[in-house]
Formats: C-alpha cells, sequence, structure tokens
C-alpha cells in the first residue's frame, strides 16, 4: 500500500494541489515552493528518482515526507489519506478508503485561535501588501503546538470548520480541507461573485477595492471547484481571479463548461503576474520606489 503511495509521481500531486514547475531542466522540476512563500524557485523535483529537495528549508524526501510538512503530521495513515484525496489514482483510493477519515492532523495540538494581533504575522501580511485594517478584520491568529514545539500563523477558517494556516515559512491547514464563503452583506446574497484560489488574494482584492458588494468564494485548493458549486447558484455574475497557470485556466474551463457566461475571467487584470497578491505586492513596490525617489 506505501508502494503505491509512493509511485504517484510527485510532478502529480503537486500539480493537483494547484503547484506547477516554473523552471524545466531535463529530469529536474523547479518550483516555488508550497511549504513557504519565495518569489525565486528554490524547490526542486527529480522526476526518475521521484523525490524533492527544498534548498530554502535544507530538507526533502518521497511523496510522503512532503505530504508530513504539508499536513504538519506524523501519523502516516492520515498523511497516506491526504495524497490519496489529492490524486485521482484508483488502487490509491482504495487503500484510503480503507482508512477511518479524521479532520485534523493529530500532531497539531493545544490549537487556539484568537483575534490577529501579533505584530510579526501583521508585519508579514504587510509585506505581501495586506493593510493591518483589512488583515485583522479577516483574518484570526492560530497558536499550536507540535511535537513539543510552539508555532503562530495566520488563520482564516473554511465552510467545515477547519482553518487555512499561512506565516513566513509554512503554509498548510488544520482541519479539514474545504472552501471558503463569505456573503458580502448579512441580509441576503449579492447578485455577484469573486472567486479566488487562496484568501490571500481574497485580502488582495479587498485591498485593491475591486470587489465591492459582492459576495467571495475562495477554493483554499485549485482542485476544490466542485466543492464550490452549491454556493454558486443564482449568480448573474462569476467573476474568476483564478491563478494564470495550468490549474488555474483548468478551473476556470471547469466553471465555463457549467455556467457559460455567468463566468467572467478577471485575469486579464494581472496578466503578466501569477496571481492577483502577486500584482498586488508589485503595485505595492512601484509605488513605495516612486514614493522614495519623489523624497
Amino acid at each position: 500500500m506505501i508502494k503505491e503511495i509512493k509511485s504517484i509521481p510527485l510532478a502529480t500531486f503537486l500539480s493537483q494541489l494547484g503547484h506547477e514547475p516554473t523552471v524545466r531542466k531535463e529530469t529536474r522540476l523547479w518550483y516555488k515552493s508550497p511549504l513557504r512563500q519565495e518569489h525565486t524557485p528554490s524547490f526542486k523535483v527529480e522526476t526518475t528518482l521521484n523525490c524533492w529537495y527544498d534548498f530554502g528549508l535544507g530538507r526533502g524526501g518521497n511523496i510522503i515526507d512532503l505530504a508530513a510538512e504539508m499536513y504538519q503530521s506524523t501519523d502516516l495513515r492520515y498523511l497516506m489519506r491526504c495524497i490519496a484525496d489529492s490524486c485521482p489514482v484508483p488502487s490509491v483510493q482504495t487503500v484510503a478508503s480503507s482508512y477511518p477519515q479524521r479532520h485534523s492532523a493529530p500532531s497539531m495540538e493545544r490549537f487556539e485561535v484568537v483575534p490577529l494581533e501579533h505584530r510579526a504575522l501583521v508585519a508579514y501580511l504587510q509585506e505581501r501588501g495586506i493593510p493591518a485594517h483589512i488583515a485583522k478584520a479577516k483574518c484570526k491568529e492560530a497558536h499550536y503546538c507540535v511535537n513539543g514545539r510552539f508555532y503562530f500563523a495566520v488563520s482564516f477558517e473554511n465552510v467545515s470548520g477547519g482553518w487555512e494556516l499561512r506565516n513566513r515559512y509554512f503554509k498548510g491547514c488544520r482541519g479539514r480541507k474545504d472552501i471558503s464563503y463569505l456573503p458580502w452583506a448579512r441580509d441576503g446574497p449579492s447578485t455577484e461573485c469573486a472567486m479566488f484560489e487562496g484568501f490571500i488574494d481574497y485580502l488582495s482584492a479587498l485591498t485593491l477595492g475591486i470587489i465591492s458588494g459582492a459576495d467571495a468564494v475562495i477554493l483554499n485548493l485549485v482542485v476544490n471547484v466542485n466543492k464550490a458549486v452549491p454556493y454558486l447558484k443564482g449568480y448573474a455574475a462569476i467573476n474568476c481571479y483564478l491563478d494564470n497557470d495550468v490549474a488555474g485556466q483548468t478551473a476556470l474551463t471547469e466553471l465555463t463548461a457549467m455556467y457559460g457566461s455567468t463566468v467572467i475571467d478577471r485575469s486579464i487584470l494581472y496578466s503578466e503576474f501569477n496571481d492577483l497578491n502577486e500584482y498586488l505586492t508589485n503595485q505595492s513596490f512601484t509605488k513605495n520606489t516612486l514614493s522614495n525617489e519623489n523624497k
């Protein structure tokens, strides 16, 4: 069973999670690390050996080692199910279904969510172009313990009560992976909704002021498109702010097939960038540079 899991190509697993290589050199694929935020790709996959190495973290291994880093767990059955949930391989799905489902990584202990106040986390979001008042209004702060060590991260809730977790060095999830849904107003749904792959892009849209009055659907994983379907009925417009990569375009194609002209591709706004947040941070950098030059 473990052999079947390990036989899944790492490139396939990463693609299902929304990560595509930025550079291909023969048998080597280079990615922006799925384990942390970076601008220069330093995460390598060797396709012939089916192994990975993150030069920024100084760690590597096989697909199970990668899942352990992503889901912050050492529970083998939990990790195998997480991998199988992401990769539509029949033999692997059979293996995973024989295990009892869990809704949280068991190694994350003493998990607590509080209002976002920690200066390091606020600064992390500000570095990504998100002002403090938006960050504090939309995000929480999570504290947790893994293998006896304490950590903290920006947290963002999904519809299943799970929490997306982010900080400078970690990108993961506590609890069940699912979409997030945020109505714009409490007195009823809007006529439009805006869709994003991750909550950082959603915060970027709020910062840019481009989704005023629209409900928001955040996939939290690009393959969660089908989970968003029950929330998309009745909208006159579904504005998609998805990534400019293969995974993002595939999701857009699936949505267009289901909803036709109701789906509007808004990625033209940031066509020269991978995603909306990269566009925002570039805008912020340009403004700061011009301001400093004027001074």
